[in-house]
């Protein structure tokens, strides 16, 4: 929680609206079932994001102090795969309430980072509303378009990025750096597609895309809460810079991109499972 300038006050309300918008929106066009297996499963992912939110961790990385490791937005992500909208919005905003309480920081909670939880739910539950009945082929053309428009990116940042500050410190990025950061997202992006084609010839058509629906949401999640939305809140709170940051995120995805798409696939597979 932070305590706001005027400025940040009305930032607030247009969030709040935004967050309010964004319910009406998603009750009104999918009406809330009764369901107490949602009920439970809802209960469950959000435990699950409260603990393993408690349990990030920071670790060194290629030269620079720190990267913060945390998998609390994945159960976020498999309750988006798993359950109606209504139940996912639900989800979302009590997680970040009892992360705030369980936190116990004082003032007014920044209504930026409630949005991010409710886009970490609702944009997979749009996804797979919206994809999961599209051609398996075309899904798989959007998954590889998509991870090569990202890789060549994250690749053309890194190359013109000299120089990133890091807690207030200045560090170099040299070309040996910046090698290895190549070498990486080219080996992230040649291992998805080995495990697209792996997965293409030995899973069923539901569960080969259940796995390009898992990559889709995990992608587009990074993109629009880690490189983009979490920046500008970092901007607007405490003034640090938007690109400052952006070096070590890109190193970050690089990491929970993989990470993640396997994470959500196998946890999702299972509930599936025991639904079924």
């Amino acid at each position: 929680m932070v305590f706001l300038s005027s400025n940040q006050t009305m930032i607030q309300i247009i969030l709040g609206v935004i967050i309010v918008s964004i319910g009406i929106f998603v009750f009104y066009k999918y009406p809330m079932k009764s369901d107490v297996r949602q009920v439970t499963l809802g209960a469950l992912f959000v435990i699950l994001a409260i603990i393993l939110k408690r349990l990030a961790v920071m670790v060194p990385f290629l030269g620079f102090p720190s990267l913060k490791i945390t998998l609390e937005v994945l159960p976020l992500i498999v309750a988006g795969l798993t359950l109606q909208p209504g139940y996912c919005f639900i989800v979302s905003i009590a997680t970040d309430f009892l992360g705030l309480v369980l936190a116990n920081a004082g003032g007014f909670p920044f209504l930026g980072f409630t949005l991010n939880a409710v886009l970490q739910t609702e944009i997979p539950c749009l996804l797979k509303i919206y994809l999961n009945e599209k051609n398996e082929r075309l899904l798989e053309r959007i998954v590889k378009i998509v991870m090569v428009i990202i890789s060549l990116l994250g690749c053309l940042y890194v190359f013109k990025i000299n120089e990133v500050n890091i807690s207030g410190s200045s560090y170099q990025v040299t070309l040996p750096i910046k090698f290895t950061i190549f070498v990486i997202i080219a080996a992230m992006l040649t291992i998805l597609f080995v495990f697209i084609r792996y997965y293409k010839n030995k899973l069923k058509e539901k569960d080969l895309c259940l796995f390009h629906l898992s990559i889709l949401s995990v992608v587009a999640i990074e993109l629009t809460v880690t490189m983009f939305l979490t920046p500008y809140w970092l901007q607007t709170m405490y003034g640090i810079p938007f690109f400052a940051s952006q070096f070590v995120r890109i190193l970050k995805s690089c990491v929970m991109i993989p990470v993640g798409i396997i994470i959500v696939y196998t946890m999702n597979r299972m509930i599936q499972k025991v639904i079924r």
